[in-house]
């Protein structure tokens, strides 16, 4: 089974509020449990507060959650290496097409996937950066690039 990404978190929990607040579904129905909210992104733990509707990370140092300063639709949860962080949208929105890319070490964007791939056709950007993907769980290399998508790859499958 491929790993839950940030995206299908987001997505999986707007069609479980509108439930409940359809009255379909009661809030423990809707929600189960508490690591079903949990994704792992890189080398750290993410939760999505279902009450809340707000991101958290895992503090592994002092064994707890805190907040990661965005809620659902707001930005792009990353890592880089241990560390987690944020890179918030430019207006709150489905984060499914958006990403962002390392260029010699910069972090760049964000951006949507279209745009990315607008980039690299056009040669603005080179093709050997990193990229993090909402709808991946760690940094992804560009393998190919055709007229109108990109095929990426986690790094160790790249190498």
């Amino acid at each position: 089974m491929q790993p839950r990404s940030q995206a299908d978190l987001e997505q999986e929990m707007g069609e479980c509020w509108a439930q409940v607040d359809g009255g379909t579904l009661s809030l423990q129905q809707a929600f189960g449990t508490f690591e079903d909210w949990i994704i792992q992104l890189g080398e750290r733990k993410a939760f999505l507060h279902p009450n809340l509707r707000q991101w958290m990370w895992y503090d592994r140092l002092h064994d707890e959650w805190v907040f990661a300063g965005c809620g659902m639709g707001e930005a792009i949860m990353l890592t880089i290496g241990s560390l987690g962080g944020v890179k918030k949208l430019p207006q709150p929105e489905g984060v499914a097409d958006w990403c962002v890319y390392m260029q010699d070490e910069v972090l760049l964007g964000p951006l949507r996937a279209e745009e990315l791939r607008t980039k690299l056709n056009s040669q603005q950007v080179p093709e050997d950066i990193l990229i993090w993907s909402t709808r991946a769980t760690d940094w992804l290399l560009v393998v190919d690039e055709k007229a109108q998508e990109i095929v990426f790859a986690d790094r160790a499958e790249g190498n």
